[in-house]
């Protein structure tokens, strides 16, 4: 199995809340982080090129470091495989691999059609058609089967193609509808489709997530692992160990890890007067248009909101925040904060800890030392922005 070494770049701000957690290929894309999609693409190129030659791209790869917001594809892998020893590729202004030991003898090699993630936008925009791309990897990696009513879904009505369903081992689908007219579905290892659902495609839902009962899905929708979905989802990504687990409006939205949505939370992904919606940026602390008319809540690590509460059309809530209170969360709420209507205070260090080791704990993951460390630093780096919120 090829090794993959990654770098970030100083473009990672433009990707809050979603910080150090995600970085270094653990950024999830699709149906997988972009380090096991490294591999998956390595694996797959390198069984159609001649041994000599995949040998020779496995060992470039091995002696330098690839950009954590690249995106692989086989044009990715095509194009490394034609640098130089010690060569560099850029797109642009982007350095996408640089060598271990560069020979600064050499330029670089462009590559303007890299997929580079930019915003955390992106991750929606892009779900569905990722979603499709992926088919093949997921059947494989999965070891999917073919849909087949007497095993996998009873009392479910498929509406579209049923080779278009694509059920792991253990998954299930229980009195529902699935329609895959608009994309393929994938139910993931051990994943529960519940009674009374209505699902959409292109979608996925990981290892051991949960649709519950009545719940709507439209389509261009990801549910990473170990998460509780209810209510109505649209074209949404849930990186993983997330919560959104009973009614509520969820639309045009990027949820990071380990977070809770209370019951009959909503987001407005659509202003009254149909304009460009805005988003806060971390490059210039200021908001910026993003070109969409249709964006939600992007939710960073660890927060969680009460029930009803309301997020206006382009929020960001950033990581280790808890939100409270019975008017619109601010359309930028800076990380490690609590509170809501008029009244916002800091949240202490410790018992964001506490909490998150507890929660983490759930799902039998355990809180290291070194996550500690990490979202200490990441605490501290935003208190100026805290101090300007109060």
């Amino acid at each position: 199995m090829m090794q993959c070494t990654f770098f970030s770049d100083t473009h990672w701000n433009q990707l809050y809340p979603f910080t150090f957690p995600h970085q270094r290929g653990h950024m999830r894309w699709g149906a997988f982080t972009l380090e096991h999609l490294w591999k998956e693409i390595a694996s797959s190129a390198s069984s159609s090129m001649e041994q000599e030659n995949a040998q020779y791209v496995q060992q470039i790869v091995a002696h330098g470091a690839v950009n954590d917001r690249w995106v692989p594809d086989l044009a990715a892998w095509t194009t490394l495989s034609k640098l130089k020893s010690g060569q560099s590729l850029t797109c642009g202004e982007v350095v996408l691999f640089q060598p271990l030991e560069p020979d600064g003898r050499m330029d670089s090699m462009e590559f303007s059609e890299a997929h580079l993630i930019a915003r955390p936008t992106d991750f929606f925009i892009d779900c569905g058609k990722t979603l499709k791309s992926q088919a093949s990897l997921i059947q494989t990696h999965w070891k999917t089967e073919s849909w087949n009513a007497v095993l996998h879904g009873t009392h479910t009505t498929v509406i579209g193609d049923t080779a278009q369903v694509f059920m792991a081992p253990g998954a299930r689908v229980i009195a529902s509808t699935l329609n895959t007219e608009d994309g393929p579905i994938f139910i993931g290892p051990n994943a529960e489709i519940q009674e009374g659902s209505h699902i959409r495609g292109p979608f996925l839902l990981d290892e051991k997530s949960v649709i519950k009962m009545g719940s709507r899905v439209y389509g261009a929708t990801a549910i990473g692992p170990h998460c509780r979905i209810g209510g109505e989802v649209s074209n949404s990504v849930l990186l993983g160990y997330s919560n959104k687990g009973h009614d509520g409006f969820l639309g045009n939205s990027v949820i990071g890890h380990w977070c809770n949505l209370g019951a009959d939370s909503n987001t407005s992904n659509l202003k009254n007067n149909y304009s460009d919606v805005r988003l806060w940026d971390a490059a210039s602390s200021s908001m910026q248009p993003t070109g969409l008319q249709f964006c939600g809540l992007i939710m960073g690590d660890h927060s969680k909101c009460a029930i009803n509460t309301m997020f206006n059309t382009g929020t960001i809530v950033g990581n280790g925040c808890v939100l409270v209170g019975h008017s619109f969360v601010p359309k930028h709420v800076p990380s490690f904060s609590w509170g809501g209507d008029e009244s916002w205070s800091e949240h202490q260090f410790e018992r964001f800890v506490e909490t998150a080791t507890m929660v983490m704990e759930r799902r039998q993951h355990t809180w290291k030392d070194e996550d500690a460390k990490r979202w200490l630093l990441e605490f501290q780096n935003s208190s100026f922005l805290r101090k300007e919120f109060k």
